[in-house]
């Protein structure tokens, strides 16, 4: 090789502190440092001292450094998976004393490092000497928070605001908060027992304003809140100041019901409907209703003294059709109704508007039995009398009477085929004594009579007890007529109807023996005219009247019992019929 070649020969750098020199250096090393080892390893960096190798061996300056690192022994094998520090010196002449911190560390963490030189080239090196330092553990926490505040209130949502921590102190970003709250201060006796939110936000760098906004509280409530911060370590702060502050009050209360109806009303209940209002006026839905009712106009004023309904539905949606049925009531009453809506705080609404009912009567009246009967002061009469009974068995005053008479005995199966007195007085209040003297009958005769008590709602009392009693003598009509020829009805006379019951037609059948005025008419149990179906002169002879069951102002009658009447110069006679539908 000549001489040339051999000049222009590239050297190597030489490895860092190369087999038995390294162990001198740092032998000496040790010697020099002593116990201030530890100063160069902190909880998250290392500091590296060495001798810088040459460009050529040990002669001239390299051109670059390789730091690596790792939690695992570092060989020729794995060194290019490892972590590359960043940042290394550039080398400085051979035999110079460098030093270099690794930064970014975990604490409590053992780190092995080495380094690589090269050159121009580059030549690399070998492998330096493997170190092993562990890092210090991490115990400046993050500070206290001291300004935290509360505010901007909601009806469930209060706001916090407060300045970042650092990581150490007040230096760096810290890892986590831990932010808590109670309905009574908080203490770090009391900590653990207070609430945490989800999803705190991350810390930011010290010093950076933050907030957030705890949801899902109750309104009209004072919260107290805290937080404490930590590191990675980790290492947690002194509880922060309590700040505290109350939720809203709610102040919308519900909108009144508008379009409260009855109906299905029966003896002892009610049915209620209406649509639902909201939380909020009409929005949202609301907590909780109050049904009252009362025998007299509910008001405001009179609200606390009507009588609260149990069991009321809960609420709908705004807007949703509801009912309820009242139960519990009184028969034959009349009750007024009115709602009241509140939220959960709870406001209540205006007073809804105030619909009424009567509730159906299903108590007859009581039976009379105390009935008297005597003949009348003229001929063809008898007198009865008797005692008023209730509307409501023996209470208030019945709806009208049905005074029935035969000259067969009255009983409670065969009542319906008596005659019947076509206008009957009206019923006195219960207790009074009434009378009534029945005309028309045949004069000298017997007749069984009774009475029957019926109020508004059709209930009948059962038959009162029977009385006999002869009408009073006097003239007895003579039928027979100058111009008979034999051909002619011996007398005036009027049939049952037929058919009967009836729907919706029935003919009515009757006799003259001459000729008269006759009015056929058609009442109902209330000694109302309904219909008149015959009004004018006739002659003599035999007559069917139809009758297609329409008042006189041609509307169809409703179904129940019904008396026709028929009126010819002075003789008069009636008889019961029933429509049924």
């Amino acid at each position: 090789m000549s001489k040339t070649a051999r000049t222009s020969r590239k050297v190597q750098p030489r490895p860092i502190l190369p087999l038995a020199s390294l162990a001198l250096l740092l032998i000496l090393w040790a010697l020099v440092v002593g116990n201030s080892a530890a100063q160069n390893v902190t909880s998250t960096s290392v500091t590296l001292h060495w001798t810088s190798p040459g460009d050529n061996g040990n002669t001239g300056t390299a051109t670059i450094y390789d730091i690596r690192y790792s939690t695992a022994n570092i060989t020729e094998a794995n060194w290019n998976t490892i972590s590359q520090a960043s940042g290394e010196p550039s080398p400085q002449v051979a035999g110079s004393d460098e030093t270099f911190t690794i930064t970014g560390l975990q604490p409590s963490t053992t780190y092995y490092i080495s380094i690589k030189t090269a050159d121009e080239v580059p030549n690399w090196s070998g492998l330096s000497n493997i170190i092993s330092r562990t890092t210090l553990a991490e115990t400046t926490p993050p500070s206290a928070i001291a300004n935290l505040a509360a505010g901007s209130p909601t009806l469930s949502s209060i706001s916090l605001y407060w300045s970042a921590p650092g990581d150490d102190g007040n230096v760096g970003t810290a890892t986590q908060y831990d932010i808590r709250y109670a309905t009574s201060t908080i203490t770090e006796a009391n900590w653990n027992n207070a609430t945490q939110i989800a999803n705190e936000p991350t810390p930011l760098v010290a010093g950076t304003s933050q907030n957030y906004t705890v949801t899902g509280l109750s309104q009209s409530t004072t919260y107290y809140f805290a937080i404490k911060t930590r590191d990675e370590v980790p290492n947690w702060s002194a509880l922060s100041n309590i700040a505290s502050a109350a939720t809203t009050t709610e102040s919308t209360s519900p909108s009144a019901i508008a379009d409260l109806t009855l109906d299905q009303i029966t003896a002892t209940g009610v049915r209620l409907q209406w649509h639902a209002p909201g939380d909020d006026g009409t929005v949202g839905t609301a907590a909780q209703y109050d049904v009252r009712y009362a025998t007299v106009p509910i008001t405001l004023a009179n609200w606390n003294q009507a009588t609260q309904a149990t069991g009321e539905p809960a609420p709908l949606l705004a807007g949703t059709s509801q009912n309820f049925t009242v139960t519990g009531l009184t028969p034959d009453t009349r009750y007024y109704f009115a709602i009241r809506t509140a939220d959960e705080v709870p406001n209540l609404s205006g007073l809804s508007n105030v619909p009424d009912a009567t509730t159906l009567d299903n108590v007859a009246p009581s039976n009379i039995m105390d009935l008297s009967a005597l003949p009348g002061d003229n001929g063809g009469e008898i007198t009865i009398t008797w005692t008023a009974p209730g509307d409501n068995g023996s209470q208030g005053t019945a709806s009208y009477y049905l005074i029935l008479y035969s000259n067969d005995t009255i009983t409670s199966s065969n009542w319906e085929e008596a005659d019947y007195c076509v206008s009957p007085p009206s019923p006195l209040p219960a207790g009074q004594s009434q009378s009534h003297t029945l005309c028309d009958l045949t004069p000298g005769t017997e007749y069984c009579v009774a009475v029957k008590a019926y109020d508004e709602a059709l209930n009948g009392s059962n038959l009162s007890n029977v009385e006999f009693s002869v009408s009073q003598t006097g003239f007895i009509l003579d039928t027979d007529d100058e111009d008979d020829d034999g051909s002619l009805p011996e007398k005036f006379a009027l049939s049952q109807n037929y058919p009967n019951p009836f729907n919706p037609n029935t003919v009515i059948e009757y006799s003259l023996p001459r000729t008269a005025h006759v009015k056929l008419e058609i009442y109902n149990v209330l000694g109302q005219l309904t219909a008149t179906l015959l009004d004018s002169q006739m002659p003599a002879g035999k007559y069917a009247v139809d009758w297609n069951g329409l008042d006189n102002n041609g509307l169809a009658v409703a179904t129940g019992l019904y008396m026709y009447r028929i009126q010819a110069d002075d003789f008069s006679q009636s008889r019961k019929m029933v429509m049924v539908k």
